[in-house]
């Protein structure tokens, strides 16, 4: 199970760099076990960069697990679901500040759950879907 895990999470990853590669972002795959940001990416353009979290799932809709105490401000968040194999991944995302200024919208009951679990809904996230704007500042 521990390995499946780890294929869906670097699916996302590679996924989320080969898109942001295609827009013309400089990007960077970070490694090792409990890392806090998955990518680093910059536009060359504007010379800005991002730090980037990738949560991946296979299917929707499901919620993906990520503790509140994790979220930063200055992280573009992706939440991708890979999908069926002969479909794109969906790509729904939000930055840190979002995610931080409305927690009760995104994690609703699972906020603060006593067994520590708290996840990202699926439903408030459908307005996200497809955002690369959001990496254009």
């Amino acid at each position: 199970m521990k390995i499946e895990k780890q294929i869906v999470g670097l699916c996302g990853e590679y996924f989320v760099a080969a898109e942001l590669l295609k827009r013309n972002f400089q990007v960077a795959v970070t490694l090792g076990n409990a890392k806090s940001i998955d990518l680093i990416a910059r536009n060359e353009t504007t010379k800005t960069s991002y730090n980037i979290g990738v949560k991946t799932l296979r299917k929707k809709p499901n919620c993906f697990t990520l503790h509140t105490s994790k979220l930063e401000e200055n992280t573009i968040y992706f939440f991708v679901y890979l999908n069926d194999e002969n479909q794109e991944p969906d790509y729904y995302i939000l930055t840190g500040t979002e995610l931080l200024s409305n927690i009760l919208h995104y994690y609703g009951a699972s906020y603060r759950r006593v067994d520590n679990r708290e996840t990202i809904n699926h439903g408030p996230l459908k307005i996200h879907k497809s955002r690369w704007d959001k990496l254009s500042a």
